[in-house]
């Protein structure tokens, strides 16, 4: 709780001084502290000799004067305090107006901004931001957040430079209402920097043709993007989408978490659909049709280290669900390569720590095994593939 009030309390300060900044709230600080001194000075002149008659009394007979309240039975009697009168009713003229119309304008600007993709949103922490569009970019959000349970709709940044009408549309879906929006170039720093990608848990880069280009150039400007996010957040999960095995190279051997090559998925669903009777029907089951059944990774804990796929089979067989294989070097590159280095260290062996740090360098992450023996032992850093009801 103490951490929420926290953050509430630093995004609050932290608009406060965006507004000192463009002037507005520098005005509307000159303005009152004015009026609070005209308020002094006529307290002064008019009540100096007269006792019980406190400057708070004078402050809120002003005040109420200011709003059009007429319950003050008193008015000035000195020429002073008839001149500082009539300041004050110039400031209920000029100064609540002038305070009332920065306000509006910050929250138009504020609400245009968001609208328009403009806005910073510097204040999202573990956030997904999805670079590119498609066409059927609701479903494919609609499906992140289905299968996350902790992300939410507010939780996802959209970065892209498409038509506005189609992102306004996409924006005003009551089944998609909290999606953030920042408008630009994905494959630009200071755009990336409007979405606060140093600080999101993923990232998914898709090609955006609006300017029919070729691949090759639409793939070289995922290729920018995800080194500039990895530059800026190491820990990010990242995956991308690209259209040719040449850039496909590039990311896995940038270490980019995800690359879906999607000419080869699709060659081998028609190879496949072409060889086997029902087998369109069979891989869209696999990939989730929208019955709840799909094929899933699940991180294992730490007693099953040592023991059997056997086992393992037997345990979500008796849960209803179905082990297919397991995902050997599960994880990022970074924390693997870190957890491996240190238990390395341990050791007082010199050439066993040399061999361990050779085998770091080998690593393959994220390799699967699949239909492994029953006698196949499950190691450190092992996730189990699961065909099962999503949860």
């Amino acid at each position: 709780m103490k951490k929420e009030e926290d953050k509430n309390w630093g995004r609050i300060w932290k608009d406060l001084r965006q507004l000192w900044h463009r002037g507005h709230l520098a005005v509307i600080v000159g303005i009152i502290t004015f009026y609070i001194l005209c308020c002094l000075l006529y307290w002064y002149v008019e009540f100096d000799r007269t006792r019980g008659t406190g400057f708070l009394d004078v402050l809120l007979w002003n005040t109420a004067t200011l709003f059009g309240q007429d319950f003050a039975d008193h008015y000035p009697v000195s020429i002073p305090g008839r001149v500082l009168g009539l300041v004050i009713l110039l400031i209920s003229m000029f100064g609540v107006s002038a305070i009332t119309g920065y306000i509006s304008s910050a929250l138009i600007e504020q609400n245009l901004n968001s609208r328009k993709g403009l806005r910073k949103l510097q204040s999202l922490k573990n956030h997904v931001i999805i670079c590119g569009w498609k066409d059927d970019l609701k479903a494919l959000i609609q499906d992140i957040v289905r299968k996350n349970g902790s992300i939410r709709y507010q939780d996802i940044v959209l970065v892209n430079q498409v038509d506005e009408t189609k992102m306004q549309l996409l924006l005003d879906d009551e089944e998609l209402k909290g999606l953030q929006y920042v408008r630009g170039d994905y494959s630009e720093e200071a755009v990336l920097q409007r979405a606060n990608a140093k600080t999101v848990s993923k990232a998914l880069v898709m090609g955006e043709n609006q300017e029919s280009l070729e691949s090759e150039l639409v793939d070289s400007r995922v290729f920018a993007a995800v080194l500039m996010i990895r530059g800026m957040n190491p820990r990010a999960h990242i995956c991308a989408e690209v259209k040719t095995k040449k850039y496909k190279n590039y990311l896995e051997a940038q270490k980019c978490d995800e690359v879906i090559y999607s000419e080869e998925y699709t060659r081998y669903i028609l190879s496949t659909a072409t060889s086997y009777n029902g087998m369109a029907k069979v891989l869209s089951s696999l990939f989730d049709n929208g019955d709840g059944v799909s094929v899933q990774i699940f991180e294992l804990e730490e007693e099953w280290q040592g023991r059997t796929f056997g086992e393992l089979f037997q345990y979500y067989r008796n849960r209803k669900q179905m082990a297919i294989g397991v995902l050997e070097n599960m994880g990022a590159e970074r924390t693997l390569k870190h957890s491996l280095l240190a238990e390395a260290q341990k050791s007082t062996n010199y050439g066993e720590i040399v061999a361990k740090m050779k085998e770091v360098r080998k690593l393959e992450r994220n390799a699967p095994v699949l239909n492994p023996p029953d006698d196949y032992v499950v190691g450190k850093n092992t996730g189990v593939i699961v065909l099962a009801e999503e949860v």
